[in-house]
């Protein structure tokens, strides 16, 4: 028992634990590391939703133009950026209301010194007007290019 009480006591007086120096130390290091982790995630999310919506745009034209193909009708896609917004009208279906409306992030622009604002595919699926949107995301330009006949597009980065 004596032995017992004496390492306690020993244990008790012997102060080898962590100073505050050291601790802040340690916590510097680790906010710092918790830090580099944070911007390279969010440059990687921000890249994916970039991405996304390059497809998400692709998808939709190739939609237009498959709805313009099945109701034998004009089928258009129309960019909304005040709204934020692409929208796909079909007259045959509703000529008031759209048939599909997508949102896109905020982080994206439509540029006005596009030469277009929407895309018509006819009856015929072709492309009624050639030009390029041009869209603005986290600094980087992409341009939709729009060529004439057989509905042809094509997006650069």
């Amino acid at each position: 028992m004596a032995k017992l009480m004496f390492r306690i006591k020993y244990i008790s007086n012997n102060d080898k634990g962590f100073t505050l120096i050291e601790m802040l130390v340690v916590l510097a290091i680790t906010m710092f590391i918790c830090t580099i982790g944070i911007n390279v995630g969010k440059k990687q999310l921000d890249r994916q939703l970039e991405n996304r919506f390059i497809e998400q745009l692709k998808a939709d034209i190739e939609l237009a133009q498959t709805l313009s193909f099945r109701y034998q009708d004009a089928a258009s896609l129309y960019v909304i950026d005040k709204m934020g917004e692409i929208q796909i009208y079909v007259p045959k279906i509703s000529r008031e209301q759209p048939v599909v409306v997508r949102k896109y992030p905020e982080n994206i622009s439509f540029q006005y010194y596009s030469t277009l604002d929407h895309v018509i595919f006819t009856e015929r699926q072709t492309v009624s007007r050639a030009g390029t949107m041009t869209f603005k995301i986290n600094g980087r330009t992409v341009n939709l290019i729009v060529y004439l006949g057989e509905g042809r597009v094509k997006i650069v980065q």
